[in-house]
C-alpha cells in the first residue's frame, strides 16, 4: 500500500485484513507481509517527497528519502512469492484496472484474483517508464508474479477499501490451494477471462499552454477527431477512438501555463485488443 504516498485507499483494507488474521477470523497457512511504501509522503498528502518511489527500485546510492526507502523494501520483495501492489489513479476512473506488462503467469493470477475484468497490458519486456523500475517490475525481474491494481481515484473510499480486502482474501485463498497442490492455471479457469487494452497513443505535453477540457477521466471514451482541448488553449484532438488513460491537469500559473515539472504526456489513448495477448505473445 501507498508506494505513492497519497494513494491511501487500500490502507484501511490492509489494517482490517491484518486484524482479521490476528484474531483468527481469517486463516492463512503461509506468511504474508504487509508494507506501507511511503508513509512519510502520505502524512504530508504527497505522492513523494524527493523522488518517485515507484521508479527507483534500482541500484542507486543518492541520498534521497525514496531511494533510502527502496533499499529497505527491496529485501522484502526479494523474499516474496507473489506481490500485489495497490495503487490509485490521480483522477476518477470509470473502472478499476490491472496495469502490467503481459506475462502468462500474471494473466493466470489476475484472472484468478478477479479484482477487475480490465487489464491495460503491453508486450513482454516493455518497461513502464524507460530508465526506471517500479516495485512490481522489480519482482517480475526476479521471475515471480507481481500485479498492480489501480483501485479507484486517490483517497479513502469504501470502494477502494472493499476491493483491496476482496483481492487480499482471494490471493490468500489461492495461495493456500496452491500449497495443497493446485495449479494457478487451473484455478484461473473458474473465473471469466479478462478484457485486455493496449496503449495506442501517448500525447506529449508539448507546451505549458496545452490544456485538456475539464472533466476527462480514466477509461472515459473518446472518438477519433474529437476535440479534447480546453477553450482558448492549443488544439488537442483524439487521434483515434478508444478510452482515455492518465489525463493530466497540472497546476498552472496566473497566465494559465502549466507549472514545472510538467508531465511528459497529457493523455494516453487505449483500445480494446482484438486478439488475446496469449495468441500474440505467448
Amino acid at each position: 500500500s501507498m508506494v505513492h504516498g497519497n494513494e491511501v485507499g487500500s490502507l484501511p483494507g490492509l489494517i482490517k485484513v491484518m486484524e482479521a488474521l490476528k484474531s483468527g477470523e481469517l486463516r492463512y497457512g503461509g506468511r504474508i507481509t504487509f508494507f506501507v511504501g511511503n508513509p512519510e509522503a502520505g502524512r504530508q498528502g504527497k505522492r513523494f517527497l524527493e523522488a518517485d518511489l515507484n521508479r527507483v527500485f534500482l541500484d542507486r546510492d543518492e541520498d534521497l528519502h525514496e531511494i533510502r526507502r527502496s533499499r529497505k523494501i527491496m529485501p522484502i520483495l526479494d523474499d516474496c512469492d507473489v506481490y500485489i501492489d495497490f495503487h490509485q489513479t490521480i483522477l476518477e476512473t470509470a473502472t478499476p484496472f490491472y496495469i502490467n506488462v503481459w506475462r502468462e503467469d500474471l494473466w493466470h493470477w489476475a484472472r484468478a484474483i478477479a479484482a477487475t475484468p480490465a487489464w491495460v497490458t503491453s508486450p513482454p519486456g516493455q518497461a513502464f517508464s524507460p530508465g526506471t523500475r517500479c516495485a512490481d517490475e522489480y519482482v517480475r525481474d526476479l521471475g515471480r508474479p507481481s500485479l498492480t491494481i489501480e483501485l479507484s481515484q486517490a483517497g479513502f473510499s469504501p470502494e477502494a477499501e472493499a476491493l483491496a480486502i476482496s483481492s487480499m482474501h482471494k490471493t490468500l485463498a489461492l495461495a493456500d490451494q496452491i500449497a495443497g497442490g493446485a495449479q494457478i492455471e487451473e484455478l484461473a479457469q473458474s473465473e471469466p477471462d479478462l478484457v485486455f487494452y493496449q496503449t495506442m497513443h501517448r500525447e506529449p505535453f508539448s507546451t505549458g499552454e496545452h490544456a485538456l477540457e475539464p472533466g476527462k477521466i480514466n477509461f472515459g471514451s473518446c472518438r477519433q477527431g474529437e476535440l479534447l482541448s480546453a477553450p482558448e488553449s492549443p488544439e488537442l484532438v483524439a487521434p483515434m477512438s478508444g478510452k482515455l488513460l492518465f489525463p493530466k491537469y497540472p497546476e498552472r500559473d496566473a497566465d494559465g501555463s502549466a507549472l514545472e515539472p510538467m508531465p511528459g504526456e497529457i493523455f494516453h489513448v487505449i483500445q480494446r485488443m482484438e486478439a488475446h495477448p496469449f495468441e500474440l505473445w505467448g
